[in-house]
């Protein structure tokens, strides 16, 4: 069974490599320019796990995060971001993140993490 993954950045090169590298393991992509955008279709489709970016416009990554939880949405979340100090860590896990992962993000290790979420939530 195909797992659908939302990949949200504000960067399309991003979306488009992470939709790429995703594909390419046989996940079913779907895409969001910014956090409010992102909180439309997750709450109004279903998504087996997201990726989110921190640093977008009219919706960030953690208030995007903050606002899945506060709608009980127990979806795994993974945030990959150039913000790598620990205090940006802390705050995307307290928000709800399952992990946190720094930009660029090599392909194995993204695979690796969403495989291990996936069979988690199995």
């Amino acid at each position: 069974m195909t797992k659908n993954i939302l990949v949200v950045d504000d960067s399309e090169m991003v979306r488009n490599y992470h939709s790429f590298i995703l594909g390419m393991f046989k996940y079913q992509v779907f895409t969001a320019e910014n956090g409010m955008i992102a909180l439309e279709k997750v709450l109004s489709e279903n998504f087996d796990l997201i990726v989110t970016d921190i640093n977008m416009p009219k919706m960030d990554g953690y208030e995007f995060i903050k606002k899945i939880r506060e709608n009980e949405i127990a979806v795994p979340i993974i945030v990959i971001s150039t913000e790598d100090e620990m205090k940006d860590r802390m705050k995307g896990l307290r928000y709800g993140a399952n992990t946190y992962m720094v930009k660029p993000t090599e392909p194995e290790k993204l695979v690796t993490t969403i495989n291990l979420l996936l069979k988690n939530e199995g």
